[in-house]
């Protein structure tokens, strides 16, 4: 969940919180499957972007225990963060860092970074703004999984993501649901390679997989 997303729908720290509770409740269920496609077991240091307060970040921390990982999103978000890993037992192996993606570089020296249910709310621009700064962020052979709705192309399917794209172009300036040829666009000129459907999916659960040479 992005903090973008999160700024949208709140107005006070209460609606911010309820929020941010909300996409917790959603995500948890998936979490395992998420991890598990993914494969992170020989991954060291991961990087979550726009990671709210940290389910996907201690879904994968307790898959991998030799992980560590850097958590970052805005300054009042990663404070419910700080609160949801320590609880989780996980504190300790997260890195809190705060910022904005749209203006800030992201922390560097991972070789995972997860960017999940972001690139909806941009546009094609400022997706490859953000891939952008991903590629700089990861090691040599590093991985970026992007986690998101992904459209066939005739864009009527999956049937919830044509839905959720009409509710991005009436409450985002740009954003939208993409095809995969679009997402492997944006990250084919961002330098990634190897760029592939890693797992379909119908409820926002598909993932792109890309590496960095």
């Amino acid at each position: 969940m992005a903090s973008k997303d999160a700024a949208k729908y709140s107005q006070t720290p209460e609606d911010l919180r309820a929020f941010i509770g909300a996409m917790d409740v959603l995500a948890t269920p998936r979490g395992g499957e998420i991890v598990a496609a993914v494969d992170a077991s020989s991954s060291k240091m991961l990087l979550d972007v726009g990671g709210a307060s940290g389910t996907y970040t201690i879904a994968f921390l307790q898959a991998v225990p030799e992980m560590r990982a850097t958590l970052f999103d805005k300054p009042e978000v990663i404070e419910m963060a700080r609160e949801r890993l320590s609880k989780a037992g996980v504190l300790n192996r997260v890195t809190l860092v705060p910022g904005d993606f749209y203006h800030d570089e992201l922390p560097h020296g991972h070789d995972l970074a997860f960017v999940s249910a972001i690139i909806h709310q941009n546009s094609l621009e400022q997706n490859l703004d953000l891939f952008n700064k991903v590629f700089r962020s990861l090691n040599r052979r590093g991985r970026i999984i992007i986690r998101d709705h992904v459209m066939d192309p005739d864009r009527i399917h999956p049937k919830e993501g044509a839905i959720f794209a009409v509710n991005m172009l009436l409450g985002t300036p740009g954003g939208t649901t993409y095809t995969y040829e679009e997402i492997k666009t944006g990250l084919s000129q961002a330098g990634f390679i190897g760029i592939r459907l890693l797992k379909k999916g119908e409820h926002m659960d598909a993932l792109v997989e890309a590496l960095k040479p």
